[in-house]
């Protein structure tokens, strides 16, 4: 058989297949390298890739800005993987606005020269030793954020470029004084309102709900009947307070201490003295000489400060009276220490002392004994400070001891908690949002809620909360995020569809009335004749006040009311359900003519060029073409 196969296989329509299955073989493999090197983008823009490399480079930038500016706060955020999809994308719809400015400025022809660029690179203080370029120091740094020169100049470049058409778009802007007198006549405009509410409740009674409306409401708010991703925990808890507590330190204890280290409760013996000085680098007769005849005259009674002004070459303290600062022992050189120590009694003068700056005449301006505290002053201090070192000693013990325990036998936590005499604690299902201290912390929220630990079933490691503060847990209970099914929600449902369908029949009586209205022209009559009265709020700002927002929005949203429409009128919703048919019968504008100063001209000119940059980027986001992949999290989000 296999010498058959064996000739067969050299004849020449065997050669031939064989050679199209290696061929098959060949393109196949080329075509996997070939296509193996295409990484679909995080987004396209008009045609234009978004890489995934520029989303995270954007991504992991803009998050460590965050955690810079919100710390604890933004962890636990981040340790929302839902929260983290929508920073994620976020910042992809920043590069995406980024993408249309660029396209923009490439279309209107905006342009950054070479030297433009070298002049900011030149300029940047990143790039500077002492104030100058160091072109050593700006390819070190490009290299440590992994960029080559030529991509870190074109990424420059476009930024330029950007900010050349912001700038342009920014600065044309402008603000004319009766602009915004306009705006602040219609700021401070009041109105009249006449208003009518339809309570939702009054119409419940009304509502009849069938299986069909349950489920059709039910199913088109899913969402809304999600439950939370929820654990059950064992854990236990390590702080150096807890530990302090059991810590006794006794009397003797805390005075064998205060004994062994009286140098920490007492202060050194220290003077001030005033001086005069003869500079000198070397011993020179001359100096010295005149050096001991102004002491004589110092001696006499001449007042030491004028001398000292007059005389010592140190015209700083001179400027003082030749005093200077306290000094204590080990501060100056040892014949200046031993002659100002030596003086006990202020205005006392010492001899000719010589140093290696000359030779000075010193006199005590003030003088302070060394001290000691009482013990009785300090004991508690001591008592405290030995109870946090022993603390600390017993804390690091006992951590290692948990390690060791917990990982050696990592199904359980109850012989960790045995071995080192902490409580086991346990908490009941919780969701992250339900999460209680110390749990909530978010390094801790984001180890228990990884499907990774909680399928392991096992201990974690020590988890840091806090200074000299952690836990170490296990999930013993996992409930998935899911969608409750109608039998569980039904009550739920039930009521939120009847607060909806009454809410719709408080629309249609509100309906009828503003129909009527609109008919017969007579806001009063229409509201009488279905037997309500309407309530008044006569004079009212735009702004501030008790009225519902809703009702203030719409009624200064109504045109102004003229000779052949004396009412304007339309309906409200409000936040509660009811319904308000709203109308308005007098509008009272103030007349400003105060002229607005330069500030609030240009406060005005730059709300003009915010929304006209937010009108811009809407209008190319609105004829770009703009594909966005579905983005996978990194592992780390979960």
């Amino acid at each position: 058989m296999l010498e058959k196969i064996r000739e067969g296989s050299q004849g020449l329509t065997a050669k031939i297949i064989l050679g199209l299955v290696i061929l098959t073989f060949a393109l196949a493999g080329v075509g996997g390298y070939l296509g193996s090197t295409k990484e679909t983008p995080a987004a396209e823009v008009n045609g234009e890739g978004v890489t995934r490399a520029a989303l995270e480079q954007a991504y992991q930038n803009e998050r460590a800005r965050m955690e810079q500016q919100f710390g604890d706060m933004f962890e636990m955020l981040a340790s929302d993987p839902a929260y983290m999809a929508g920073f994620r994308a976020d910042v992809l719809e920043r590069l995406i606005d980024e993408t249309l400015q660029k396209q923009y400025a490439r279309q209107l022809g905006l342009r950054v020269s070479d030297d433009a660029v070298r002049d900011l690179i030149r300029s940047m203080p990143e790039f500077q030793v002492g104030g100058v370029f160091n072109n050593d120091r700006y390819l070190a740094l490009l290299r440590q954020a992994g960029l080559q020169t030529a991509e870190f100049r074109d990424m420059l470049r476009d930024q330029m470029v950007r900010q050349q058409l912001i700038r342009g778009l920014i600065l044309s802007e402008f603000a004319t004084p009766n602009e915004l007198q306009r705006l602040m006549t219609l700021q401070q405009q009041s109105r009249d309102i006449q208003y009518i509410k339809f309570a939702a409740e009054n119409f419940a009674d009304r509502v009849e709900l069938t299986e069909a409306m349950l489920e059709q409401y039910y199913y088109d708010n899913l969402a809304r009947y999600e439950t939370e991703e929820k654990i059950a925990v064992e854990y236990i808890e390590l702080s150096i307070e807890q530990i302090a507590k059991d810590i006794m330190v006794t009397e003797a204890d805390a005075r064998a201490f205060y004994n062994a280290n009286q140098a920490l409760y007492s202060t050194e013996e220290r003077r001030q003295v005033a001086h005069i000085l003869f500079e000198s680098m070397s011993s020179n007769a001359d100096i010295k000489v005149k050096a001991e005849q102004v002491l004589a005259e110092l001696k006499a009674g001449a007042d030491f400060a004028e001398v000292a002004a007059r005389e010592s070459d140190d015209t700083f303290s001179a400027a003082e009276g030749g005093v200077l600062p306290w000094l204590n022992r080990g501060d100056m050189e040892a014949a200046f220490e031993e002659a100002a120590f030596a003086l006990t009694e202020a205005g006392e003068l010492s001899a000719v002392v010589q140093t290696s700056f000359g030779y000075h005449i010193l006199q005590l301006h003030r003088f302070e004994p060394s001290t000691l505290r009482d013990f009785a002053e300090v004991k508690s201090e001591i008592t405290q400070a030995l109870q946090q070192e022993r603390a600390y000693d017993r804390f690091f013990e006992v951590q290692q001891l948990l390690a060791d325990v917990s990982f050696d036998v990592p199904d359980n936590l109850q012989e960790a908690a045995d071995v080192t005499q902490l409580p086991l604690r346990s908490q009941a299902l919780f969701s992250r949002q339900q999460a209680a201290a110390p749990l909530n912390h978010p390094q801790v929220l984001q180890r228990l809620f990884n499907l990774r630990f909680i399928g392991e079933g096992l201990n974690s490691e020590p988890l840091e909360v806090g200074a000299q503060h952690l836990v170490v847990a296990r999930v013993t209970e996992h409930q998935p995020a899911r969608t409750q099914s109608l039998e569980e929600v039904r009550e739920q449902v039930t009521a939120s569809l009847r607060r909806q369908q009454s809410s719709e029949l408080a629309r249609q009586q509100a309906d009828q009335i503003l129909a009527q209205f609109k008919r017969d022209g007579d806001f009063a009559a229409a509201a009488a004749a279905a037997g309500l009265e309407p309530q008044l709020a006569s004079n009212t700002a735009r702004f501030g006040g008790s009225l519902d927002a809703e009702i203030r929005a719409k009624a200064f949203a109504l045109p102004r009311p003229s000779d052949a429409q004396p009412v304007s009128a339309d309906l409200a919703e409000l936040m509660s359900g009811d319904m308000a048919l709203v109308a308005i019968t007098a509008v009272r504008d103030i007349e400003v003519t105060e002229q607005p100063d330069a500030e609030d001209l240009e406060r005005f000119a730059n709300q003009h060029a915010q929304q006209a940059y937010e009108a811009m980027l809407a209008a190319l986001k609105a004829e770009a073409k703009i594909k966005r992949p579905r983005l996978e999290m990194p592992e780390e989000a979960f």
